[in-house]
Order: C-alpha cells, then structure tokens, then sequence
C-alpha cells in the first residue's frame, strides 16, 4: 500500500510538472515573435540573393561530389535541350499553339502551326511571341506564365508575364488572330492576381486593389467586375472575403453550346472551399461540400 502510495504522488507530481510546463510552453509560443527573415521578403535585394547563392553553392558541392552527378545532369540537360522533344500543343482559333525554350530562345517563344503541319515530322513553325525580344524591349526579366484566352473562340488572351519567374505577374491583353498586343486593351499591372473572361469586355479579377485587399496568406480576397475601356479603380466590387482567407479567385465554366457560368471560390483555409455563382444580381453561394477534395476546372485558362 505504501509503496503504490509512493508511485501514486510521483506520477502525479510528474503530470503536474509536464501539464505545468507544457502550458508554461505553450504560452510562451503563442506570443507572436518578431520575423527574424522579413528580408527575405525582398526577393531581388542584395541581402536575399547573397543568401540564395551561398545555399546553391553549397548544395551544389555536396550534389556535386557524387560521381553518379556529371553523367545524371548531362543525360538530364539532353533530354531538357532536345530539338526532337514532344512540342506540347494548345488548340486555339484552329491552329496548334505550343510554348517553346532552346539555346536560341532562351526566355521562350509562343508559337503555332497548323493541325496538319504539327501531324508531319517536321512541323512549320510561326512565332507568335517572342518573350526574348519583349524582355529586351520592357528591359524586363520576363518569365512567360502561361495565358488566360477567351472562351470559346479564344482570339482574345491575356498574357501573363511575370518579372523574375515572382507570384506576382502582369497581364497584358492579346489577339492570336493578328499577332499583336491589343492597343487600348485590358492591362493590369504587377500583382498577385487571378482573374477569368465574363465576356469579351469583361473581366472577374481578384487582385490587390490597395491596403487592406491581401489575405494573410498574401492572396487577393476581393473580387471586381471590370469592364472594357474603364480605369482600374473604375472597377465595381462584387465578392469580399476576409483577411483570414487563404484567397479568393473566380474561374468560368463553359458547355459546348457556349453557355458559360463563372463562379467564385473562396478558399476558408487549406481544407474548405466554399463557392458562389455570380450572378448579375450578386454571387449565389453554391450547393458544393464546403470541406470538399476536388478542385474546380475552367476551359478558358
């Protein structure tokens, strides 16, 4: 009796002193710290680049050491570099598109052909965009980041173009039937921003319109309607999230008889979605699980 009395007061004297100092822990972390790597924030500055080229260096002589690394990276960088590597096509406006890089292309090139002329061994390739040469002319470092292309019809896309290879990204409007950039057309300055066509003339977009428009997380959580010929802060709002929120984007989904519906997403945290269709009288939310595993796809990106 005595001696379990003994074990008894030492495990409670243990779990007093593990709750006491789990909790004495725990307060302690919960007092928000002060960063210590914000200057990492400032991905192009002297500090942060220093930083990335001391840890490149030194990975790479560990990576480099191993005798397996000259003949992995070289039969890697071959098959990378290969002139007779699959071209990955996009159909649009009834020509194939595909986005290209080599030796002489660094920064890549947007470029098409026709369907019979991809199905040869040999396909005749137009240039559409060279990334390259726009680099050189907006004294940019552009990294191509796909487009956003008007559905159905896709003539109409909007150009990402992102300084560096950022989140962040520009958007410049252009027309694949002619060639060109859209005199006049939609632009919308560097920001972290996600958007999709409500019609020819107008634009969802879910950027960063100002103090107090970015989630915690660094995400836009405000959307606006943006019309053809009208100033960004001409912009009329229709969907707002919260601070909180990872970020809110809006997509459009389309049948093949050209019915489109554009819905909203709002991403609650990194397990929740809930979701709205816009409507012209205001975003319905929608009958989706909100703790739902599947992601939302559009045509039109």
């Amino acid at each position: 009796m005595q001696l379990r009395s003994r074990k008894t007061a030492v495990l409670t004297a243990f779990a007093i002193a593990t709750t006491f100092g789990y909790l004495h822990g725990f307060a302690q972390t919960t007092t928000e710290q002060p960063d210590k790597y914000q200057w990492l924030e400032d991905v192009s500055g002297d500090k942060a680049m220093a930083w990335v080229n001391e840890e490149n260096a030194r990975s790479a002589k560990i990576l480099q050491a191993d005798p397996r690394y000259p003949v992995l990276a070289e039969t890697a960088l071959k098959v990378l570099e290969s002139p007779t590597r699959l071209p990955s096509p996009d159909f649009r406006v009834g020509e194939i598109y595909n986005t290209w890089q080599d030796a002489q292309h660094v920064r890549g090139i947007l470029r098409k052909t026709s369907l019979d002329s991809y199905l040869t061994d040999q396909p005749e390739w137009q240039t559409v965009i060279d990334y390259d040469a726009l680099a050189a002319k907006d004294n940019e470092k552009w990294v191509e980041k796909g487009l956003n292309c008007l559905y159905p019809g896709d003539g109409l896309c909007l150009v990402s173009l992102s300084a560096g290879g950022e989140d962040a990204d520009t958007r410049r409007e252009f027309d694949l039937k002619t060639g060109n950039f859209v005199e006049g057309g939609f632009v919308l300055p560097k920001s972290k921003q996600d958007l999709t066509w409500v019609d020819k003339d107008t634009l969802l977009v879910a950027r960063d319109w100002g103090d107090g428009t970015m989630t915690q997380s660094g995400y836009p959580f405000v959307v606006k309607l943006w019309k053809r010929g009208q100033s960004l802060d001409q912009a009329k709002e229709v969907y707002r999230g919260t601070p909180a929120d990872v970020g809110v984007s809006a997509t459009g989904l389309h049948d093949s008889q050209g019915h489109i519906a554009v819905v909203i997403e709002r991403g609650v945290n990194f397990f929740e979605r809930e979701t709205f269709l816009y409507t012209t009288n205001g975003p319905k939310k929608s009958l989706f699980p909100e703790n739902r595993k599947f992601t939302i796809c559009s045509t039109a990106s």
